[in-house]
């Protein structure tokens, strides 16, 4: 996947983050089913918001051990106590169904919910399982850690890398329909996220 020199580029419709831009704090959940696009928004709405002079922070709650990519320096190494007059983005797959996540989904102000059509995601799960394979891990658990062999290109992690595709798009649609019940409750946007060779963009 290549990335866009500003990630900020990937927000093709600017209408459903601009509820943002007159805010100098909120709390804002980004969430959606895995390998969704959500790190990449995340990462995009971080550019957007600072492009346009607003201070703000991001953190993702599956903590990897090394940087993913560039803006990921710029990263929360953890959520603070207090949190400042600062627009705070936050990732966070579990957040929808409480089980392992970071925090309430109650305290957040605004839910951003990241949605790819089948198609899209079925090109993002091509794109997550051929890098896995390339570097010998697969299926990141923050408690966890990676599952795998960890050697390059290793036809062992083969087995596990189409096992989790399967179990994801099997339950694709049920995961999506559970989050959506909790999610409708609070202050929501649906982002639909589609893919292009340059990876995810947003509308």
């Amino acid at each position: 996947m290549k990335n866009i020199p500003n990630e900020r580029e990937r927000i093709k419709n600017p209408l459903i983050v601009e509820d943002l831009l007159p805010l100098d704090k909120s709390i804002v959940l980004i969430t959606g089913v895995g390998i969704s696009g959500k790190s990449t928004f995340r990462r995009a709405l971080f550019d957007y918001l600072k492009d346009k002079g607003k201070a703000v922070e991001h953190y993702d709650a599956d903590n990897f051990r090394k940087i993913r990519h560039p803006l990921d320096k710029l990263c929360l190494k953890q959520l603070p106590g207090k949190f400042n007059d600062k627009i705070y983005l936050i990732e966070d797959i579990h957040a929808p169904l409480s089980k392992g996540a970071i925090m309430p989904i109650s305290d957040y102000n605004e839910i951003f919910y990241v949605l790819p059509d089948l198609k899209s995601h079925n090109m993002f799960w091509a794109q997550r399982m051929l890098n896995w394979y390339e570097n010998g891990n697969f299926s990141w658990e923050a408690d966890s850690g990676w599952s795998g062999t960890g050697k390059k290109r290793d036809p062992a992690n083969i087995e596990g890398i189409v096992n989790a595709y399967l179990h994801d798009m099997e339950n694709r649609e049920k995961w999506i329909k559970e989050d959506l019940d909790v999610v409708s409750k609070y202050p929501n946007k649906i982002v639909k996220s589609a893919w292009t060779k340059e990876g995810p963009v947003f509308y």
